[in-house]
């Protein structure tokens, strides 16, 4: 069941108006090599937070060929070719048995399910801990994870591309491999991707590319209907709306950025009303600007003599030297604007 919050269902209708409202400009300070794989390749990043905020690393899929992980100054750190991975999320303190590790998972369409890779926490060794299939999904796309804020668990949404299907499964340790064990499911009904969880309040939000964002809780004992909260409309949020992240403030607050991405902006929404706040763009600066953003992660933790103030890392569709890659913005430039300011102040 699926409900529609507000005004929603009205700004479906105004999909086809051109142009969107204006967009504060911002900039990238830093950029990676682009990816091996040619075309449409690189899609999303997710952000590995080192205790020594200098040896944080980036993950970012191509989605062709596997994930690459790059460090604070966008040098690549690891590649590990291991299929055709698109969305990527991180979290930590992954029980191994005797021993914990980091762990990211990506959705995986070489093996239908999910792709693992556990991130030591001291050497920042990355390995491939291998796929693990899921049962009753054609084409898995989006992925995030999800830490249960009631019983410690991890939890993972992964999107099924065409009806816009999203499993949630928890995932686990059997002694010899990660498990991914089904606890509901959702399907929203159209083409969808993008995903992230708000580990505070429960809450996962999901990106229907042609339709909008929708919000449910994230406990697997919470009720399978989402609620509609932002549509596209061709003004705030243009189709696709492709890759989501939170910039958490206090308990419950913070903003939803969204990719808005045929007219190159994004979108941000309050995360306790759930009412539009602005849009915005990276444009050409110490690097060049950002088009039709996939995928994209915020992190607000200190992140080394860069990115003091937390990073935006975005995928860029056409990036001037080359094949696609990723994009690093000072947060501290992206708060500004959330906040109601400008970039320039």
């Amino acid at each position: 069941m699926k409900r529609i919050l507000g005004l929603a269902a009205f700004s479906l209708a105004l999909g086809g108006c051109g142009g969107g409202l204006p967009a504060v400009e911002i900039e990238a300070v830093l950029e990676t090599a682009s990816v091996a794989g040619t075309g449409d390749a690189a899609d999303d990043p997710a952000v590995w937070v080192s205790d020594n905020p200098a040896d944080s690393l980036i993950f970012g899929t191509d989605k062709d060929n596997g994930v690459y992980v790059y460090t604070m100054t966008g040098a690549e750190h690891a590649y590990l070719p291991e299929g055709r991975l698109n969305n990527v999320d991180v979290r930590y303190d992954f029980a191994l048995g005797d021993r914990v590790v980091d762990i990211a998972g990506a959705s995986d369409r070489s093996n239908i399910g999910i792709a693992f890779f556990f991130i030591d926490p001291d050497t920042r060794d990355v390995n491939y801990a291998g796929a693990v299939p899921l049962d009753n999904i054609v084409e898995p796309y989006g992925f995030c994870f999800y830490r249960s804020h009631q019983d410690g668990e991890l939890y993972a949404f992964v999107s099924d591309k065409d009806p816009g299907t999203f499993v949630q499964v928890r995932v686990g340790w059997n002694g010899d491999s990660v498990t991914a064990e089904e606890v509901r499911r959702v399907t929203l009904g159209t083409i969808a991707e993008g995903c992230v969880a708000d580990e505070r309040t429960g809450t996962v939000y999901m990106n229907e590319e042609n339709a909008g964002v929708w919000m449910m809780g994230a406990e697997p004992t919470d009720p399978a209907e989402p609620v509609q909260i932002a549509a596209v409309d061709g003004q705030q949020l243009s189709a696709d709306a492709e890759g989501a992240a939170l910039l958490p403030r206090g308990e419950t607050g913070g903003w939803l950025v969204v990719s808005s991405q045929s007219d190159n902006a994004y979108a941000a929404y309050d995360l306790e009303t759930h009412a539009f706040v602005t849009r915005f763009r990276i444009v050409d600066g110490a690097v060049d600007g950002v088009t039709h953003t996939d995928g994209l992660d915020i992190s607000t933790a200190n992140l080394g003599e860069t990115f003091p103030g937390g990073i935006f890392v975005v995928q860029d569709d056409e990036n001037e030297t080359g094949g696609q890659n990723f994009k690093f913005v000072d947060l501290r430039s992206l708060t500004v604007v959330l906040e109601g300011g400008s970039a320039a102040e």
